[in-house]
């Protein structure tokens, strides 16, 4: 229940999908009206969509010091040479990507563990955790959800069942004709589905841990049938109310290369921006100090940066102004400088993002 004397935080969300949001910075000054998505302006780049760059031969480096130059391909088919590359991703696919390449200070970072906890003292390499998402389809009128929670819950922290960290109706985030009216995007076409998704906690998914591309068949049930019980369970619901004759539709995921929980802190931007000289010098940006100029790498002898939320805080918001302070460090170093590069640096661990399994979300 909301407490009434303090307000909730705020949640934000994309109201036409977590796409919504590389649509806004691609067109920008697009109007945006309801679940219009109206494209007048120009593009200020080009994005190449859902295009698999393999991490054993997609990217190579075809400079020299100084001269930087990486090769870009997919399938056998070419994108280009280009002077600078940007990895905005993690994992074992990122480690692969960076493996066979000069920037070997840069790569050892990247390198990763997968676990549900990390040491107190934040570890020796990226610790990434690894969740199930459960999306079921259930219909309004027998939908023992919103018997339970009414229609007014969108989200909401599971506290009281070890398995499960997170709750939401994807219908209510999107909007619905009969249920709010339309605030942006999806809905309207199956008013009488209501979306649900649950995600489970890292001790769950370590445990239940399965190929994430090919999850067979009976650890599907399996796993689906254990999270929908201890929904039954946080909800105070007799055992087989969730009935599997009432839902529609499921989708499993396994979220192999989930939530980082530990985050690398260098402790050399500033030094080397101060250092540089009137070209190298990295200024306040957008309301942030030069002292604040950390959370990514870049390495500016072989032209190749990295970006995301395990370079500064393990949310959206991290991965954000990680890409954010990348950009502005190129632009206005003069491109000369590298930055956050071990061995000046460590890996913290984060409890925020151990006590959600979700990220950051104080």
């Amino acid at each position: 229940n909301k407490d009434k004397t303090n307000s909730s935080p705020s949640m934000y969300y994309g109201v036409n999908g977590m796409g919504s949001l590389p649509t806004a910075i691609t067109y920008p000054s697009n109007p945006q009206h309801g679940n219009e998505k109206k494209k007048t302006s120009q593009p200020l780049f080009q994005i190449e969509q859902d295009t698999w760059i393999s991490p054993n031969n997609g990217v190579k480096f075809i400079g020299s010091t100084n001269n930087p130059k990486w090769s870009v391909q997919t399938n056998g088919k070419k994108y280009g040479s280009f002077d600078r590359v940007i990895i905005a991703h993690n994992g074992k696919c990122a480690d692969r990507l960076m493996s066979k390449t000069p920037a070997k200070a840069l790569h050892s970072t990247l390198r990763t563990n997968f676990s549900p906890t990390v040491p107190a003292g934040g570890g020796k390499r990226m610790t990434l955790n690894s969740i199930y998402s459960l999306t079921v389809a259930l219909g309004k009128d027998t939908s023992p959800l919103s018997r339970i929670l009414g229609d007014g819950v969108v989200a909401a922290f599971v506290r009281n069942e070890p398995s499960l960290k997170f709750l939401t109706c994807q219908t209510r985030k999107h909007g619905s004709s009969s249920a709010g009216g339309r605030r942006g995007g999806g809905g309207g076409d199956d008013d009488d589905v209501e979306v649900w998704t649950i995600l489970s906690s890292a001790q769950f998914g370590k445990k239940y841990k399965a190929p994430q591309e090919n999850i067979p068949a009976e650890t599907v049930l399996q796993v689906e049938n254990l999270m929908l019980a201890s929904l039954e369970r946080s909800l105070s619901l007799k055992e087989g109310t969730i009935d599997r004759k009432l839902i529609l539709d499921s989708r499993l995921q396994l979220w192999g290369a989930g939530v980082p929980l530990n985050t690398w802190s260098s402790t050399t931007a500033t030094a080397a921006a101060s250092g540089a000289g009137e070209k190298g010098q990295v200024g306040e940006t957008a309301g942030t100090p030069a002292a604040a100029n950390t959370g990514f790498l870049y390495d500016a002898e072989n032209g190749v940066g990295v970006c995301g939320d395990w370079l500064l805080d393990p949310s959206i918001g991290g991965a954000w102004e990680s890409g954010r302070r990348l950009s502005c460090w190129i632009s206005q170093s003069g491109d000369v400088q590298s930055s956050g590069l071990p061995p000046n640096g460590s890996f913290s661990a984060s409890q925020a993002a151990a006590d959600s399994s979700i990220g950051n979300v104080r």
